[in-house]
């Protein structure tokens, strides 16, 4: 059974947790927010977004992963497997590449509003069109039905 994204992205930001240094106030800081009507937590998170792109990306990733993981959890629940090929955990992890590419390449103006709900969007447009291709895929290439009476 596979372990669940809350847990691996709270292991993941422990991990990480060391190499924030004065850094870790801000996190602090983020979690310490809501999303009131301020706009702190969105400029707040778009600092972690631009930290992503300079810094140390494996402890920002694992930063912006924890702290997005509510929504990330919320989002998943809107997808199906596609089985035989597609697990849940399949795409659990392609919902997790996606907000990371989308962190890494995602046009942020200064002082841009909404940086969650940016993300995970983009986040999720990304794993609809990869579901799309599979389903897409699947269908031009079935598997071969033995013709009656022949043997497998």
């Amino acid at each position: 059974m596979a372990i669940s994204l809350a847990i691996q992205t709270r292991d993941g930001f422990e991990q990480a947790e060391g190499s924030l240094g004065d850094r870790a106030n801000l996190v602090r800081r983020v979690r310490a927010t809501s999303n009131e009507g301020s706009g702190e937590r969105d400029r707040l998170l778009g600092e972690i977004v631009w930290a992503y792109r300079k810094g140390d990306r494996q402890v920002w990733g694992a930063v912006l992963l924890d702290l997005l993981t509510p929504a990330l959890l919320k989002k998943l629940k809107r997808y199906s497997p596609e089985e035989p090929v597609v697990d849940l955990e399949d795409i659990r992890q392609q919902l997790v590449v996606e907000l990371l590419h989308a962190a890494a390449t995602m046009p942020f103006p200064p002082g841009a509003d909404f940086v969650e709900r940016r993300l995970v969007l983009r986040a999720g447009q990304g794993v609809r069109r990869w579901l799309s291709r599979e389903r897409r895929y699947r269908a031009v290439h079935l598997p071969l039905q033995p013709e009656i009476g022949e043997e497998i």
